[in-house]
């Protein structure tokens, strides 16, 4: 995966080979298909299934965003005269 300007890049074999898992687990399902200059584009959509799984993937990167906040505000040098 290549990063540029904070954004990911993936290959297309990647991005194909996670749909495919995504599909098998439940998660996403194809909303629609189409044929566009002889090449068939898909367009997926969450299930419900992969709503609750991102809701709670999202509860637990924001925790451990919390967590690592904390941990960092113990190195953070204290201003003069602060006590505590």
């Amino acid at each position: 995966m290549l990063r540029l300007d904070g954004h990911s890049r993936l290959s297309t074999g990647t991005l194909y080979t996670a749909l495919d898992r995504l599909l098998q687990q439940g998660l996403v399902r194809i909303d629609s298909e189409e044929v566009v200059s002889g090449r068939l584009r898909r367009t997926f959509a969450l299930t419900d299934q992969g709503q609750d799984a991102l809701a709670q993937e999202a509860t637990r990167l924001r925790a451990a965003a919390t967590e690592a906040e904390r941990r960092l505000g113990a190195f953070r040098p204290r201003p003069q005269g602060a006590t505590s």
